[in-house]
């Protein structure tokens, strides 16, 4: 909570600070827009929640994993909410473009969902496995499976802006950028255990 009221704090200070005229003392319309104001509350987010990991962070394998996990989770996130603020800002005009494009998006968010929920299942299985006679190597699965997981998630942004660009609504784009997140959050980090190694 203390966190979420800092952000916010700051960042209707950053806004204030933008709008005000310190020539006639007075208020101007805003500078920053509310795209503006909330990438700077995401920004700090990341950053209070990537120092509160380091200072919570322990020494053994497991709990040093775990940490690079989150802090990578949190880099994915900052990463999809700067390519959508870049597409946003971006304001690329719309074109008429053919259906055998649209489709391909499509058939290319299929397959990175498809291949993502595959591989992610496979490497989180192969570290249940080693868990008990080798925990590097199952370390070594539990994270590749996470970055399988968020690698995937985050191309799906990917086509979307990449549809913006060719000159695809804002719409279907819209529809991949929140598919995109819905699968960021699903396939979000896991505290590994014994009996917790597999995704629920």
């Amino acid at each position: 909570m203390a966190m979420l009221c800092g952000t916010a704090f700051l960042s209707g200070f950053l806004r204030l600070l933008r709008t005000y005229d310190h020539t006639n003392l007075s208020f101007t319309s805003a500078l920053m827009s509310n795209s503006d104001t909330l990438l700077v509350g995401i920004a700090c987010l990341a950053c209070a929640r990537i120092y509160q990991l380091m200072v919570r962070r322990k020494s053994d394998a497991l709990s040093k994993t775990q940490t690079e996990i989150e802090v990578t989770y949190v880099g994915f996130l900052v990463a999809w909410s700067c390519l959508l603020f870049m597409v946003q800002k971006m304001n690329l005009p719309q074109r008429n473009i053919s259906m055998w494009v649209f489709i391909a998006f499509v058939l290319a968010t299929a397959v990175a969902v498809w291949a993502g929920f595959i591989v992610r299942k496979a490497l989180f299985k192969k570290s249940a496995d080693a868990l008990g006679r080798n925990l590097g190597e199952a370390l070594r699965y539990w994270k590749g499976a996470h970055s399988i997981g968020f690698t995937h998630a985050m191309s799906i942004a990917v086509w979307g802006a990449a549809l913006r660009f060719v000159g695809g609504s804002w719409y279907v784009a819209g529809i991949l950028f929140g598919l995109s997140l819905a699968f960021l959050l699903l396939w979000g980090p896991r505290q590994m255990g014994v009996k917790s190694t597999q995704p629920a």
